[in-house]
């Protein structure tokens, strides 16, 4: 499917007799230049409009929300302005709210009082819903990654803590210390870089663990997880959910009893891999134990903590080597790549936003700008390849689009965009890939640094001299020529 653009520049969907399921859709001649110069800007925007404006909100808010109820100010309007401040289209939600006219539907302290008491189920209930259209999407475009292991639908689930707000809150005037507004549980699926569901908790000081009653498992699922999320109730539930897991050994957390020796199985790109069974007692249901492989990679190199070795539980069967195991789990580190991309270039984090409740709610929609990312880069690796879809710059990409956007939508109003209403998957997904074909990624590829030189000299300290003149120090180095003052005679040109 190709884009084309109807010259009399109506939107519409064309195939033939009629505008049939899988006819490729218009885009309206005012995008052309955009289409042709700023393609990812266009793509997000149609990204946005598939997860937002194809999702039911008002009905999420009137499922999940117990307090929240609808006057003036819609769901919508709150996912809107949010998803501007996390994509860097507007630098607060004060000049998104402004910028989107809704002063004229209600106050702006209206807004921030709701956006206080937005609880966090609605949050998360909002990414689910968005993701799954999302991972729709995706799929439709053929830019899914093969799963880890082939067979099993592969998780990886891991935590965050949002950094300190800004003491506006009353109660945060009197100290000094850091304000944590909150955390939250990412479900990352690897194969599409989609968070597919989000748990979020109001009190930062929570264990991590004490959130796992909350995460919803499924038949077929591989959960990879660290060693803090190693707690055998949760991990009995991913057994009897006839569901797998590889996890990392907590000691404290998961006593074992060995069935056989350690044996040595082979080698991977890290280390020499060791194997054996063990059981392990089930703590909810006394004399029920479960047998279970324990996995031990012994490190060429120790990690920066010093450790030398790393042990991993799992309940794969046999036929999925041990060696095989230890790069999945390598695997693992996707998400923390991935919450360091919200941080960055997401804006998750919004200092001003100090009630725990809006914090949660930009960081969850921070969470679908980065599903919006996600569907771009998966329309990318359907036409340019996964090796150079890898080799793109996310600072790059996401630059890129919030400097065309706002523009962009000034010269194509929100009205513009309706002929996405009522398209398929497939006709969007056909959209977006020939929309991929004219993004420039050769412009947006990461420059790799090579490794640090050893210091050869120990750094002043500065603690005598404070401050020091450049030039000076630029002249040393050129081989000591000496440094005077600068001629105060001026010359005069002729014209």
């Amino acid at each position: 499917m190709v884009v084309t653009v109807q010259r009399d520049g109506c939107p519409k969907i064309s195939s033939g007799d009629s505008a049939g399921e899988g006819a490729p859709v218009m885009l309206p001649v005012i995008l052309d230049p955009f289409a042709e110069g700023a393609a990812p800007a266009v793509m997000t925007r149609i990204a946005l409009d598939w997860m937002i404006e194809g999702t039911s909100l008002e009905p999420i808010l009137a499922e999940v929300g117990e307090g929240q109820y609808t006057r003036e100010l819609l769901l919508a309007h709150f996912v809107q302005v949010m998803a501007d401040v996390a994509c860097g289209f507007r630098k607060s939600p004060r000049a998104a709210f402004l910028k989107r006219q809704l002063d004229q539907v209600a106050s702006l302290s209206a807004f921030y009082r709701k956006l206080g008491r937005m609880e966090p189920a609605v949050s998360a209930a909002i990414v689910r819903e968005t993701a799954a259209r999302a991972r729709e999407l995706i799929a439709a475009e053929d830019g899914l990654l093969p799963e880890p292991i082939p067979g099993y639908a592969a998780r990886i689930l891991d935590g965050n803590i949002l950094t300190g707000t800004d003491h506006r809150v009353t109660v945060l005037r009197s100290t000094l210390a850091a304000a944590l507004p909150g955390m939250s549980l990412a479900v990352y699926e690897p194969v599409s870089g989609l968070v597919l569901d989000l748990i979020l908790e109001e009190n930062a000081h929570t264990q991590e663990r004490a959130l796992l009653g909350q995460v919803p498992v499924k038949a077929g699922e591989l959960w990879i997880m660290d060693r803090n999320f190693c707690v055998r109730t949760f991990l009995f539930r991913i057994v009897r959910a006839d569901a797998f897991f590889l996890v990392r050994w907590h000691s404290s957390t998961m006593p074992y009893k060995p069935i056989k020796p350690l044996r040595f199985v082979g080698r991977c790109d890290t280390g020499e891999v060791f194997e054996q069974a063990i059981w392990v007692d089930d703590p909810e249901c006394k004399g029920r134990r479960y047998r279970l492989r324990r996995i031990v990679l012994q490190l060429d190199k120790p990690t920066r903590d010093g450790e030398t070795e790393i042990v991993l539980i799992t309940n794969l069967p046999k036929s999925i080597g041990a060696e095989l195991c230890c790069q999945v789990y390598r695997g693992r580190w996707e998400i923390e790549g991935h919450y360091q991309k919200l941080t960055d270039l997401l804006h998750c984090e919004i200092p001003t936003l100090g009630y725990p409740r809006a914090a949660l709610f930009g960081f969850a929609m921070s969470v679908l700008a980065g599903n919006a990312v996600a569907i771009l880069k998966g329309n990318l690796r359907a036409v340019h390849g996964d090796e150079m879809v890898n080799e793109i710059s996310n600072h790059a990409l996401v630059s890129d689009i919030a400097e065309v956007y706002p523009g962009m939508m000034i010269a194509a109003p929100p009205s513009v965009w309706s002929f996405l209403s009522g398209s398929t998957a497939e006709q969007v997904a056909g959209m977006l890939t020939a929309l991929a074909a004219r993004v420039p990624v050769h412009r947006m590829l990461r420059c790799r640094r090579g490794p640090k030189k050893p210091r050869t000299t120990k750094k002043a300290s500065g603690r005598r001299n404070h401050h020091v003149a450049t030039k000076k120090l630029l002249d040393k180095s050129r081989g000591g020529v000496r440094s005077g003052r600068a001629s105060t005679k001026r010359k005069e040109i002729t014209i």
